[in-house]
C-alpha cells in the first residue's frame, strides 16, 4: 500500500489589501508557488494599501478567535506559522497563544513595527514590549534595522551599520529568546546587506546590489521567499540568498511595469522561478 504524500501547511498570519501588494496578497501566491499550502488567518481587511490616501480599514481581531476556536474543533494542524504586521498588542497576544496552543513547529515572525528610524504611528510602547514577547518564542525574527532598534532597546542611529554592529544587533535579538534573526535591509556603500546569526552565534550576510529606487511589499517579499525556502527543507542561508536575489530581480522587473511603484513590487513575472522552493534566477 502505497503512503500517501504530505503536503507542507504554513498559517499565514497578515492582513489582506485588495489593492497596493503587501501582506496576504503577497504571502498566499509566493508560498503557494513553491507547493506549500497556505491557510491564512487574516488580521484585518483593507480596500487599499496604508500607503494610499483615504484606505478603509475593517479590524477582524474578533474573527480571529472565532477561526481558531473552529480550526481546534476540526483538529487542524500545521507545519508553520508567520506572522507579519499585527494591529494592538491583542493581536499580537493572540498570535502568540495560536503559535503555542497548535505546537507549530516553526514560528516566524516579522516585527513589523517601523522603518527609516519611524515607528508607526499606531504602535504604542506596549504593543513593542507585546511584540518583544512574541520575538521570544520564534524561530526566526526577520527585523529591519529600526525593529532591530526597538526590540533591543535601543536608540535608532541613523547612520551605517558595520559588520560589527549588524552581528551585535543580531545576538541582542538572539538574547531574548528567538532562535535565528535576520536583519534585513543594512545599507553599506553600494550594497544591501541581510545579516543572520543561529542561536549558536554562527552569522552569516548576504549581499546584493543597492538599486536607486525604492518598493512597498518588498519586506513581505522577501520573508515569504525566505518562509517557503525554510519550510521547503532549506538551510537558512540558502533561504536568505533565495529571498534577497528574488526581491532584488523583482525590483528590477518592477521598474518596467506601469504603476508598480503605486502598486507595490511585481514578482509575477518570475514568481515561476521559485516552483522549488528556492530561487532559480536562470531558469527560462
Amino acid at each position: 500500500m502505497n503512503m500517501k504524500q504530505k503536503l507542507a501547511r504554513v498559517v499565514a498570519i497578515h492582513d489582506m489589501s485588495g489593492y497596493g501588494k503587501c501582506s496576504l496578497t503577497v504571502a498566499i501566491p509566493v508560498i503557494s508557488a513553491t507547493g506549500i499550502e497556505v491557510c491564512p488567518l487574516p488580521t484585518a481587511l483593507l480596500s487599499t494599501n496604508t500607503l494610499i490616501p483615504g484606505f478603509k480599514f475593517f479590524d477582524f481581531t474578533p474573527q480571529m478567535d472565532e477561526i481558531i476556536n473552529h480550526w481546534k474543533e476540526i483538529g487542524f494542524k500545521t507545519d508553520c506559522a508567520y506572522s507579519g504586521f499585527l494591529g494592538s498588542a491583542e493581536q499580537i497576544q493572540i498570535v502568540k497563544n495560536f503559535m503555542i496552543d497548535f505546537n507549530c513547529s516553526l514560528k516566524i515572525v516579522d516585527p513589523v513595527m517601523g522603518d527609516n528610524g519611524i515607528i508607526i504611528k499606531t504602535y504604542t510602547p506596549t504593543m513593542c514590549n507585546t511584540m518583544r514577547d512574541l520575538v521570544s518564542i520564534a524561530d526566526i525574527v526577520t527585523p529591519n534595522l529600526t525593529e532591530a532598534y526597538i526590540l533591543t532597546g535601543k536608540n535608532y542611529v541613523d547612520e551605517e551599520v558595520n559588520s560589527d554592529t549588524s552581528r551585535k544587533l543580531c545576538a541582542e535579538i538572539i538574547k531574548t529568546g528567538a532562535k535565528n534573526a535576520v536583519l534585513t535591509g543594512v545599507v553599506r556603500g553600494d550594497s544591501l546587506y541581510n545579516c543572520a546569526m543561529s542561536e549558536d552565534h554562527s552569522y552569516f550576510e548576504v549581499a546584493v546590489d543597492l538599486l536607486p529606487y525604492q518598493m512597498h511589499g518588498t519586506g513581505d517579499l522577501f520573508t515569504s521567499v525566505l518562509t517557503a525556502g525554510v519550510v521547503s527543507g532549506y538551510t537558512l542561508k540558502e533561504s536568505v540568498e533565495s529571498a534577497a536575489h528574488f526581491v532584488r530581480d523583482a525590483m528590477i522587473v518592477s521598474n518596467d511595469i506601469e504603476d508598480a511603484f503605486e502598486r507595490g513590487v511585481a514578482f509575477e513575472p518570475i514568481l515561476y522561478k521559485l516552483h522549488s522552493g528556492l530561487y532559480n534566477k536562470d531558469l527560462a
